[in-house]
């Protein structure tokens, strides 16, 4: 095997890699570090975690650029399905294939940061986690706050350029994933079940993509969390039972062709002022089901817009709660609320319930627009300047 490929079941590390597979990474970076010393001799290498099940006694901190950490599937299993029928007769109860099992509280299982090594100039390149899974052992709902156990599967805490997190499950995690300041990131093709709080993008960040995953979270964290990103892509992905996708200080979004299925409204939000998205091809369901409680109530809108120059087009919303579970009792539910900012666009949009709801325009919102996405009586217009072209 070349001298840049590991395998972390036969490095000569000074632990068993089903001891603490931490430990051995960490020994691996050491000796990457010795290998590669200058500035133009680093090619980067592939730590490669063969099928098996690992514990992680020790944080894994990737400080190099250009390392792949990679295993040979991502051996998603869902522990809430295991919780909660009789699995006495199944034929696996745990995760599979390359399976790395975090074993403390509040410890993070790969740390992607060099600031603790001299010479901390530049940004941290294409660092890949791929085809492994990362399991927080055990949990319970909503596993944030006082019912979470601290664990975080991936964090990247320098600023990097090009992480990518491929083909990966986490299960059981307080957070999945959380990256500070990425540029070019790709999250793509994941697993996340039974976690507080699946992809959070956090400090700032400019172009990125995250597609085609499955997310599983209850009520008390976020499927999506983005603050400070410019043109960021946020398509093909399938998110349920708390499906929520929150904006802080994001400009020029892509939101396109994902499945979102809630418990609760305020399945996209923009927190703070965001400007020209584009939210477009999506099919919102909105049900009722356990957990709780509910971050807000059924006036905050399904969609909760919070800024100028944004279009929610060719979306089907579906909304499916009994009348009497509604928030505030006996309210119209809404569906889409333009809370502020002006020039915010709303066009072709389906609506199928089975009580009465509605887009509502809020009194600081000005120059909306509102063409073929329902009817005059499905809009409350508190606004300035509404232009409604009824669905006829």
């Amino acid at each position: 095997m070349a001298s840049t490929v590991y395998d972390v079941t036969t490095f000569p590390a000074s632990v068993s890699p089903y001891t603490d597979i931490g430990q051995v990474i960490n020994e691996i970076m050491a000796d990457i570090r010795t290998q590669q010393s200058g500035q133009t001799t680093r090619p980067g290498a592939v730590i490669y975690i063969p099928p098996g099940h690992y514990t992680l006694a020790t944080t894994a901190v990737i400080d190099r650029s250009f390392i792949t950490v990679k295993g040979s599937g991502h051996g998603f299993l869902s522990e809430a399905i295991r919780d909660d029928v009789d699995h006495s007769a199944w034929t696996e109860t745990l995760p599979g294939s390359s399976h790395v099992q975090i074993a403390n509280s509040n410890q993070v299982g790969f740390l992607v940061d060099k600031s603790g090594l001299p010479g901390t100039n530049g940004r941290l390149n294409s660092v890949v986690f791929q085809d492994f899974c990362i399991d927080g052992v055990s949990s319970s709902k909503p596993y944030t706050g006082a019912n979470g156990n601290g664990k975080v599967g991936i964090k990247v805490q320098f600023d990097s350029d090009a992480v990518r997190v491929e083909g990966m499950g986490f299960v059981y995690l307080q957070e999945a994933v959380t990256i500070r300041n990425a540029d070019a990131y790709s999250i793509t093709n994941n697993f996340i079940g039974e976690c507080g709080n699946g992809i959070r993008m956090i400090s700032g960040s400019i172009v990125g993509k995250i597609t085609n995953n499955y997310i599983v979270t209850p009520w008390g964290g976020h499927s999506i969390f983005i603050e400070n990103v410019e043109n960021c892509l946020i398509g093909g992905n399938s998110l349920l039972w708390g499906a929520r996708i929150q904006f802080k200080g994001v400009d020029r979004a892509v939101i396109t062709g994902n499945k979102l299925v809630s418990n609760f409204s305020g399945m996209i939000v923009q927190e703070t002022t965001c400007h020209e998205h584009l939210i477009s091809g999506n099919h919102f369901r909105r049900i009722f089901g356990d957990g709780g409680p509910a971050p807000q109530d059924d006036l905050f809108g399904m969609v909760h817009l919070n800024g100028n120059d944004n279009a929610v087009s060719s979306n089907f919303f579906s909304f499916s709660v009994p009348s009497g579970s509604i928030v505030p009792s006996g309210a119209t539910p809404t569906v889409v609320l333009v809370k502020s900012g002006t020039r915010n666009f709303l066009s072709s949009n389906q609506l199928t319930s089975n009580v009465a709801v509605r887009h509502v325009v809020d009194a600081s919102a000005t120059s909306t627009k509102v063409l073929w996405s329902g009817s005059s009586s499905q809009l409350q217009d508190l606004g300035s300047g509404t232009a409604l072209v009824a669905t006829p």
